[in-house]
């Protein structure tokens, strides 16, 4: 399967809040909330670990066949809404130029969550909007790995299953990881290891020019030889 996660399990499961902290937009009165949870082309800081952006086009081939709307990604509560394909939905899902879009109705009238929300949004309280993603196999660029922020491009996003009302993140431009013992410790890995594969093959491509060098040198010995030899006879 190509479009595997790299991170498959719950409590690795990658969470990121909207760059710039984009707003949502609320009709009170009638429970209506439209949000842009993912931004293309936006720089975050994930921690102090890396630079994190999200490439034009990342969602083109996602899964988005079932994404639960939520607050705070609280996986204990009920949804607030859902994007189901093939089945009843209540949240519609845009993909555009600049990401994702999406808008949904919420019940105000028999759920007290979704009427606190509303209020929360309405003041201010809540302004930036989450979601919860998988990356594809080969689905990430890693450059200046050398430094001390390097930077992971995110270039196919394999599956959306979340997105979330949050209330804000850690950074101007927001991240949140969440499903962890320690928020970042997923983020840390995933940079442990591009550097790690990065130095594995620094060292095959050491390893491969040492190899050429031998062979060019022993070629070099017995051409050299064979020149003695040819003027001894000679």
């Amino acid at each position: 399967m190509p479009d595997i996660f790299t991170r498959t399990i719950d409590p690795q499961l990658i969470r990121r809040s909207t760059p710039d902290g984009q707003p949502a937009q609320i009709e009170p009165t009638k429970g209506i909330i439209e949000g842009r949870p993912i931004v293309y082309e936006q720089r975050t800081a994930i921690g102090d670990y890396f630079y994190e952006e999200i490439a034009r086009g990342a969602l083109d081939d996602a899964d988005l066949s079932d994404v639960k709307f939520m607050v705070n990604h609280n996986d204990g509560m009920i949804p607030l809404a859902r994007h189901r394909r093939g089945k009843r939905s209540s949240m519609d899902i845009v993909i555009d130029a600049d990401g994702m879009q999406i808008k949904t109705t919420l019940d105000v009238e028999n759920n007290a969550t979704a009427r606190e929300l509303c209020s929360a949004v309405t003041r201010g309280d809540i302004e930036d909007m989450s979601f919860a993603f998988g990356i594809m196999v080969s689905g990430e660029e890693w450059r200046d790995l050398d430094k001390d922020m390097p930077t992971r491009r995110i270039t196919k996003i394999s599956k959306v299953c979340e997105v979330s009302a949050v209330n804000d993140g850690a950074y101007p431009q927001t991240s949140i990881y969440a499903r962890s013992s320690s928020p970042l410790d997923n983020d840390k890995s995933a940079l442990d290891n591009a550097r790690a594969a990065a130095l594995d093959n620094e060292k095959r491509g050491q390893n491969d020019d040492s190899q050429a060098s031998l062979k060019l040198a022993k070629e070099k010995f017995l051409f050299l030889e064979g020149a003695k030899h040819y003027e001894r006879k000679n």
